[in-house]
Formats: structure tokens, C-alpha cells, sequence
């Protein structure tokens, strides 16, 4: 579940935001009750609920290098379900690339090795 305040994302019953601290329960305008993110109607009065406006999503604050300088971060470019990717200067090589930062926040054991397996690969 996106927390609406930050845009952090969380366990799909957590209650607050681990980001945040936010409240991640919507809350019915007509009774007050809490209710789940994807509810249409609220299950204690009956009362059809709106989808809340859209807020921006938030921009991840830029690092300005990453593997000890050597890439040298110009901009963000986009944000996946896994990777953060920017664009960035190769001060080795000498030119831009798109540099792949992978989200590990979440994953298990069994991820977290297949992450690291996948990033030895040479390719």
C-alpha cells in the first residue's frame, strides 16, 4: 500500500506508514469509520466513497554519486516496483549511463541473494 503522504510503499495491512509514520486507513466522510484503501462503499454506513484526489508523486530525494564517486548522478529518470534509475556520468568511462538503484526494502533471505547473485553477473 502507497502511503499517501509520502509515497512510500508498505506491507498491504500495515496501519501507519513505515516511512512516514502516516495513517494508511482512508476514513469514511460520511461516519468517520476507517476503511481499507480499495474500498468503494464503507462497510459501516452504506456511504459510496470517492476516490481521494490524486497527489503528486513525491520526487526520491537524489543521491550525487554512487560506487564511491564514480558515477556521478546528473538526474532521476524514473522510479519501477524494484529500481530507482538515474541518469549518470561515468567518471571512468567517460559517459552517461542509466544507473539502476534496486529497492531491497521487503525482501527476504532468498531475495536478498538473488539480488546479489544477479548483480555479480557480468553481462
Amino acid at each position: 500500500m502507497l502511503c499517501p503522504s509520502c509515497g512510500r510503499d508498505n506491507r498491504e495491512d500495515a496501519s501507519f506508514c513505515k516511512g512516514c509514520g502516516a495513517k494508511l486507513a482512508r476514513a469514511c466522510p460520511s461516519c468517520g469509520a476507517d476503511l481499507e484503501a480499495d474500498a468503494s462503499f464503507c462497510d459501516s454506513c452504506g456511504q459510496a466513497i470517492s476516490e481521494p484526489a490524486a497527489s503528486p508523486t513525491p520526487t526520491p530525494t537524489v543521491p550525487t554519486s554512487f560506487a564511491a564517486r564514480r558515477y556521478q548522478v546528473k538526474r532521476f529518470l524514473d522510479e519501477g516496483g524494484r529500481k530507482r534509475v538515474y541518469l549518470a556520468h561515468d567518471t571512468r568511462l567517460d559517459r552517461d549511463v542509466a544507473f539502476s538503484l534496486i529497492k531491497t526494502e521487503g525482501l527476504d533471505a532468498a531475495g536478498l541473494a538473488r539480488v546479489r547473485r544477479a548483480a555479480r553477473q557480468r553481462r
